[in-house]
């Protein structure tokens, strides 16, 4: 057995759901404590926004849901080049949630539903910070419904397609830094919609290890509703800076690419590896589109971004300590997409090295409580103002981030 573990490793090495960026992290309590290493993982339904081939595996006469929150605090800490100033972000706490439900149509077919928050941020620096007319505060809120449907080929392999509906929110406030009034400011906030597709297939090559491979298609959150608001203005300078227009912008969220293996090294203990790809490249700048408004004309603020792809590498370990109690732990490597000379404060990325640890409690026998906890921290990026490269908005200095992952849920069956 370990010789075909060792054997299956190479062939996804050159593969490493979404790495680095603004991915949120697993959804599901369960998965955060594997360390998200769950594409062949098939003892959480929370695996189903990963892989939906894992889908017919749990074809058998119960309903299964499993539903909870996620709570991510990410901080960054910045030092001015110039200014040799420290500026912490202020707390701002990113809410998420997810409900995941299965049930068999037949002994062949299986249908379920995910519901999950995969991708955002919320970066809220404090008013004054010499960087406030780059960035003040900034929050993207992704939400995801996937109905899924699931065959099971045979007793070793089964496949699932989910057809993705996402719903996104997007505002930003930042000051005008023309005037030395802090109450003069812009603010612009919008909704939006995209679709897409994830496709995936499960197998077992023995009866402790098996394998998956799932494909997410990118989507693209168009929002044309938005709302761009001014105050603070001196009145002669109104006409310029009209107190609400709109505006139009568009997100595109990232595929992914995901192999996993699963090992039951003993009766006991579970090993399981991710191996992602992220197709983050598609997100190459944040345009935003603001209407004419009286004697203001039509008009473009445009933030490259130029976003590379980006690997991740998770393992994850499941030990059961009793028929009760289930440990759960993980760690992950993820790449950044950020190229050094992007690096912005209005989301700040490194590549970054997590570990995570869950439990999962029998309450009764379909019922179970299940937390985690996961931690990561970034490396070192440093921001350059760039006068000749204007459409990249920085200020000049060395950033740190740190990111804490909190997530409570319960998993039953009936």
């Amino acid at each position: 057995m370990r010789q075909r573990l060792l054997f299956i490793l190479p062939l996804f090495s050159g593969l490493t759901a979404a790495a680095g960026g603004f991915d949120t992290g697993p959804q599901g309590a369960r998965v955060l404590g594997l360390g998200g290493a769950s594409t062949a993982y098939i003892n959480s339904i929370a695996g189903l926004s990963t892989n939906p081939g894992l889908l017919a595996q749990w074809g058998d006469s119960l309903t299964r849901i499993s539903l909870g929150g996620i709570g991510q605090i990410r901080r960054s800490s910045f030092i001015g080049q110039d200014t040799y100033q420290r500026t912490d972000q202020d707390l701002a706490i990113q809410p998420g949630g997810y409900f995941y439900a299965t049930r068999a149509l037949s002994k062949r077919v299986s249908f379920g539903l995910a519901l999950t928050t995969p991708y955002g941020y919320h970066t809220k620096w404090p008013n004054n910070w010499e960087g406030r007319s780059v960035i003040q505060e900034s929050q993207l809120s992704t939400y995801f419904a996937q109905p899924t449907v699931g065959f099971k080929l045979n007793d070793n392999f089964s496949a699932g397609v989910g057809f993705v509906y996402a719903f996104g929110k997007y505002s930003q406030r930042r000051a005008l830094g023309q005037y030395d009034d802090l109450s003069a400011q812009t603010q612009f906030s919008a909704t939006g919609s995209g679709m897409g597709l994830n496709v995936g297939l499960y197998g077992r090559t023995g009866d402790n290890l098996a394998f998956g491979i799932s494909y997410r298609s990118g989507v693209n959150l168009k929002m044309k509703n938005g709302t761009a608001t001014t105050t603070g203005v001196p009145a002669r300078d109104a006409a310029l800076y009209p107190a609400s227009t709109g505006f139009s912008t568009q997100f595109n969220l990232p595929s992914t690419l995901s192999v996993g293996i699963a090992d039951r090294i003993t009766p006991k203990l579970l090993l399981t590896f991710d191996f992602t790809l992220s197709g983050w490249s598609t997100l190459d700048s944040v345009k935003l589109n603001i209407d004419a408004s009286g004697a203001a004309p039509a008009r473009r603020i445009s933030t490259a971004r130029r976003y590379e792809d980006a690997l991740a590498f998770r393992v994850g370990a499941e030990y059961q300590v009793c028929p009760k109690l289930t440990v759960l732990g993980g760690l992950r490597y993820d790449e950044s997409p950020i190229r050094d000379e992007y690096v912005n404060p209005e989301f700040i990325d490194a590549n970054r090295l997590g570990a995570s640890a869950g439990l999962s409690y029998q309450l009764g026998s379909r019922l179970a409580l299940e937390a985690a906890y996961a931690f990561e921290y970034g490396q070192l990026r440093t921001g350059r103002a760039n006068q000749i490269m204007d459409q990249v908005a920085n200020v000049s200095g060395t950033y740190r981030t740190a990111t804490h992952t909190a997530s409570v849920g319960v998993a039953v069956a009936f």
